[in-house]
């Protein structure tokens, strides 16, 4: 388990606007003073916070999804930027709006806070030409593991159960792209069936908004 002054934590960090005040999928603002009454598993009523979410909506910037060509080079950069940094990183995911991780961060949740935030700035800056300005919400989760079982699961969970088209890198050797790129970067596809992408990779059909015209 983790070194001593070290903790492990599953990191989440949100795309730009992708989870506002009053989302519809259940939200909680900051040290819980407002909290919904469900979660995106179990959504709250459509009118619950329906002024919040409305006013957040109408005052934030552009909304950030993560083409995947962008999703491969963040978990790329994301996880040499942490390992640069002395910090072990086990396994890591980007979809179209979010990014999982699993680190051995310390157990000061300034310093956690800051390191996740250089990685953050770095991926960003990888990413520039495609997306231009700020891509990510301010801050993150960081969720202590609290023993070897939540380990596991959370280890899994980033690993196995992505939405398809996440992008995944493990530590695994077998599964080490970012080390060996002849494996191919591991895209989750339908049925979480792994595919390994090479060279450049190119958004889903799927994913990709029609112009204007286009049949």
């Amino acid at each position: 388990m983790p070194r001593a002054g070290k903790q492990w934590q599953h990191v989440v960090i949100n795309a730009r606007c992708s989870w506002l005040p009053g989302d519809e999928r259940g939200f909680r603002s900051r040290k819980h003073r407002i909290h919904s009454s469900g979660d995106y598993k179990k959504r709250p009523p459509p009118q619950e916070h329906a002024g919040l979410r409305a006013y957040h909506v109408g005052r934030s910037g552009k909304r950030i999804h993560f083409v995947l060509e962008a999703r491969v080079i963040i978990v790329a950069t994301f996880v040499q930027k942490m390992r640069s940094l002395r910090y072990r990183i086990i396994a890591c995911s980007v979809g179209q709006e979010h990014l999982h991780c699993l680190i051995e961060l310390s157990s000061s949740y300034v310093e956690s806070k800051r390191a996740v935030g250089k990685c953050k700035q770095r991926a960003s800056h990888a990413v520039r030409k495609m997306l231009p300005g700020t891509i990510w919400s301010e801050g993150g989760q960081f969720k202590r593991i609290k023993d070897l079982g939540h380990f596991h699961n959370s280890y899994g969970y980033i690993r196995e159960k992505q939405e398809a088209g996440t992008v995944v890198w493990p530590h695994r050797d077998e599964e080490n792209w970012i080390d060996d790129p002849s494996l191919g970067a591991i895209v989750m596809g339908i049925g979480r069936r792994k595919i390994r992408v090479f060279a450049r990779a190119q958004t889903p059909a799927s994913e990709r908004k029609r112009r204007p015209g286009s049949r």
